[in-house]
């Protein structure tokens, strides 16, 4: 990309619309990158083991594989497929992180199931913890409630299994190319300003509240 001639400006509030214009360019192709990206960050979890018989990228990957050879949608596979990968920074919060990676490409449904997996994986052993094993109880009310259900008890909850005849990683490249080459979702509070107003959104408005 050709280089911006005008001024620069060295703060966002003295960029002029050209600048920002060609700043712009650059966010865009960056999206070109995201599917690439995800698939490294997938590759990150094989050093993470935490003593189990399977590593996190092995129980990813298996995880994807029940979810598709039990006819779950594509979203639904993908999300098997990156739900752990926030543990590449922190196990304490790796859904939400695994989630909000998600959100712009994936499915809502796919999305909340991601974020709140290990609330309905929690009754599977939060009990030998002292948490309260029954922590999906909180979401029954949802309607996604049974899609989380499966996806934990059926797919998730047995993916530790070495002996499980697993399809390897690159099986699953295709299908992240396809979820994270589609238009990024941008979150409902980011819509454009009104055509015939120069006023920047207050504080508030820009919250969406």
């Amino acid at each position: 990309m050709a280089g911006f001639e005008g001024q620069k400006g060295r703060s966002m509030g003295e960029f002029s619309p050209d600048y920002l214009s060609y700043l712009d360019g650059f966010v865009r192709r960056d999206l070109d990158e995201v599917p690439g990206r995800v698939v490294t960050q997938l590759r990150l979890l094989e050093p993470i083991v935490e003593g189990m018989e399977v590593n996190q990228l092995e129980h990813s990957l298996q995880t994807a594989t029940r979810a598709e050879r039990a006819g779950a949608t594509l979203d639904i596979v993908v999300a098997a497929l990156v739900h752990d990968v926030g543990k590449t920074i922190s196990n304490e919060n790796h859904p939400a992180i695994a989630a909000e990676i998600a959100r712009p490409w994936l499915s809502e449904e796919a999305c909340w199931v991601i974020s709140v997996h290990q609330d309905f994986q929690g009754i599977h052993y939060f009990g030998l913890m002292g948490i309260d094993p029954m922590l999906r109880r909180r979401h029954a009310s949802h309607p996604w409630y049974e899609l989380a259900e499966r996806f934990v008890d059926d797919w998730d909850n047995h993916a530790f299994d070495p002996d499980y005849a697993t399809l390897p990683l690159e099986h699953f490249v295709p299908m992240v190319d396809e979820v994270f080459s589609r238009t990024a979702r941008r979150p409902p509070w980011l819509t454009p300003c009104s055509a015939t107003s120069s006023e920047p959104a207050s504080p508030a408005s820009a919250r969406g509240s």
